[in-house]
């Protein structure tokens, strides 16, 4: 605590310096604050560059002990003229092209933008009038300034106030228990998971993907800020964001940068994507690679990551080759080449396809590329049974759960499965079986819920569901707002989903998607559509 006073009277005291000693600074003026931090920059001054941001932004950004490697000025990694200062020496005159007070200067932005290397390159700044002069700042210290907060064991929430609504015990004891199973699935700590919990992850939960392409200024649903180690994210829980936040939180000294398909594949492996949990993604995943959609070798560069598909397709098969490799290295080993994989932005760019399956093949010990893929797709073969999360056909030797006339559940240790019968005499197959009431969320909200009945059904505190038709069927959980496994008939025209003699649709999800306790089947609502 004291040397984080004598920082901060450190900090203004070097503030004041600086811009007292500026002959252009003003206190109704940002720009000169830009120009002299860069100026420090340039001038490889970095420690008292990095004294011009606000006592509390440097303080989240070293609240963890992550530290990057190469990067001079810790506080601002996500800026692209850190990243790279070498680049950049030479487009750091005059860094700010306009700028736009805010709050009646209270607040300010400024855009830093040239063209570096043929390629347009912009960054925004916020800075925050406090005393007579700016400090540096985070955008969502100005975005989500007046936004409520609620803390967690893990987590201060900086929330919305339009969201308020969605909040409720299940999300928030959901946040708490990712990161103390991701801990002990990564080896971290006792002493560091309680460091969590002493100094907390903060959370900007915003009402929508607006908002966060308004507070980080890319188009995304969420990211993990890497400067300021917040979650920036219009879905909380946002388990991917978080697995990337917990890697770096294992692995404490990396570079900033890391090849997408393992960096996205880890991610995707623990944490799922956007409202769709692993189990979802594993099936389609598979299911993508097998189907030829993508080729492993066309996603292992970054630009091939990005352009050479879609994200709902790169995603999902980078995760099953980290599954892969997980059970080929270990995770220790995983880890090992997963920092081989990471660097300098433009020394991964730079690298062929060839130099990275060379590098993957050096570390799985096997003779080539081609003898790599075959094992792969060997694995996948095999493992397809084993990790698929929903499955059509009905389950024979189950044990009945529930029988009614609109349904019927059965169970075995492995499967939940579900058969809907055609209804009034017609073969109309579609509705959503709701069970697992949860008196935690009895009187609350579900923005999936919302998202899927639009206003017209109320919210009765099921915690799943299963949505049918005659083309697919999900299972989805309320309590986190994610889809937790489904089966398309149109992608994968699989016999048993329906049965035309019967006339009824089968389906059957892993028990343990649901959890260690399945739900009490007595309590449920049906309702055709």
């Amino acid at each position: 605590m004291l040397y984080m006073k004598s920082k901060n009277i450190i900090s203004t005291l070097v503030l004041i310096f600086i811009s007292v000693s500026s002959l252009t600074a003003r206190a109704d003026d940002p720009v000169p604050v830009i120009t002299e931090y860069f100026d420090m920059l340039e001038s490889g001054n970095f420690e008292t560059a990095a004294m011009m941001w606000l006592p509390d932004a440097q303080e989240r950004a070293d609240r963890f002990g992550i530290e990057y490697r190469d990067i001079p000025v810790r506080v601002d990694c996500a800026s692209p003229v850190v990243q790279d200062l070498q680049l950049f020496r030479d487009y750091m005159y005059q860094p700010v092209k306009k700028y736009e007070l805010l709050d009646h200067g209270a607040f300010a932005k400024l855009e830093y933008s040239q063209v570096v290397g043929g390629e347009s390159v912009q960054h925004l700044y916020y800075v925050k009038k406090q005393g007579d002069y700016y400090w540096l700042i985070y955008p969502q210290d100005y975005c989500a300034e007046t936004w409520p907060i609620t803390e967690t064991k893990y987590f201060r929430v900086h929330y919305h106030p339009d969201i308020e609504k969605f909040l409720n015990p299940v999300l928030f004891e959901a946040a708490d228990g990712f990161i103390e199973e991701m801990a002990k699935v990564l080896n971290i700590s006792r002493d560091d998971v309680k460091k969590i919990a002493e100094k907390k992850i903060e959370f900007f939960y915003c009402d929508n993907d607006s908002t966060v392409t308004e507070i980080t200024s890319q188009k995304t649903k969420g990211l993990f800020d890497v400067a300021s180690n917040d979650i920036i994210s219009a879905n909380f829980p946002h388990f991917h964001e978080l697995t990337h936040f917990l890697v770096n939180y294992k692995l404490r000294n990396l570079p900033l940068f890391t090849l997408p398909v393992v960096q996205e594949g880890v991610a995707v492996y623990y944490g799922g994507r956007w409202g769709k949990k692993p189990s979802a993604l594993f099936d389609l995943g598979i299911f993508i690679y097998r189907e030829k959609f993508v080729e492993i070798d066309s996603i292992l560069t970054f630009r091939g990551f990005r352009n050479n598909s879609g994200a709902d397709i790169s995603y999902p098969v980078a995760a099953v080759f980290t599954s892969y490799l997980m059970d080929k290295l270990g995770q220790d080993n995983y880890f090992k080449l997963y920092l081989a994989l990471s660097g300098k932005y433009r020394d991964l760019a730079a690298l062929t396809p060839v130099k990275i399956q060379n590098k993957i093949v050096e570390f799985t010990g096997l003779v080539d590329w081609q003898t790599l893929k075959t094992e792969f797709e060997n694995y996948l073969d095999e493992k397809i049974e084993a990790v698929k999360a929903a499955a059509p056909g009905r389950l024979d030797d189950g044990k009945i759960v529930l029988s009614v006339d609109n349904f019927k559940i059965s169970r075995n240790k492995q499967w939940l499965a579900f058969e809907f019968p055609g209804q009034g005499g017609d073969t109309l197959f579609q509705g959503s079986l709701f069970f697992g009431r949860d008196k935690r969320l009895e009187g609350e909200n579900s923005p999936l819920f919302e998202e899927q009945f639009q206003g017209s059904q109320p919210f009765d505190g099921y915690r799943y569901a299963v949505r049918f038709d005659r083309n697919e069927a999900g299972l989805y959980d309320y309590g986190t707002n994610e889809l937790v496994a489904k089966f398309i008939w149109g992608i994968t025209p699989l016999e048993g989903y329906y049965d035309a003699i019967a006339n009824c649709i089968n389906i059957k999800f892993r028990t343990e998607a649901l959890g260690d306790k399945l739900p009490d089947f007595e309590d449920y609502k049906f309702l055709p559509l």
